[in-house]
């Protein structure tokens, strides 16, 4: 199986799995990187230059992890933007369609710690998962990728 990495989740190892206390959870991924069944998609690195950390460095230099998008993405991102023309809002949830249309090109599941938000919901207020149902991919949380991969610490 194969991973595509949302925002939420970098940043959450910084915040939540500093490297220095952390090391086996970095390395992990960075194996899963190495391997080819983890990734994040161009976007997803611009947002986290924003940032303007060692985040953004990590995830520039670690071989293979930032995936360029292809022709066939950039047409599902164009078919998102025109069935939820509300989704992206300036830098609001901007990635956002660049995940879901990797990961349906990749045949990946999205790691995201987003939630979904119930039906009848504005366009506005979509999260990933919803997004994600209606194009066949797969979404799931931070642990369950970790358990997924069977990594123990």
């Amino acid at each position: 199986m194969t991973y595509t990495l949302d925002t939420n989740i970098l940043i959450g190892l910084v915040q939540r799995y500093p490297r220095d206390i952390f090391p086996a959870m970095w390395s992990n991924i960075e194996s899963s990187v190495h391997a080819g069944d983890s990734c994040i998609c161009e976007a997803i690195l611009r947002e986290v230059h924003r940032g303007g950390d060692e985040l953004h460095e990590w995830a520039k230099g670690l071989p293979g992890f930032v995936c360029p998008a292809t022709d066939e993405e950039l047409e599902l991102v164009a078919e998102i933007a025109v069935a939820h023309p509300g989704w992206v809002q300036g830098q609001l949830n901007e990635a956002d369609p660049f995940v879901v249309a990797h990961a349906k090109a990749e045949q990946s599941t999205i790691v995201t710690e987003e939630s979904r938000k119930g039906p009848n919901t504005l366009d506005k207020n979509q999260k990933i998962p919803n997004i994600a149902d209606g194009h066949g991919v797969e979404t799931v949380k931070f642990f369950d990728y970790v358990r997924e991969n069977g990594w123990r610490f």
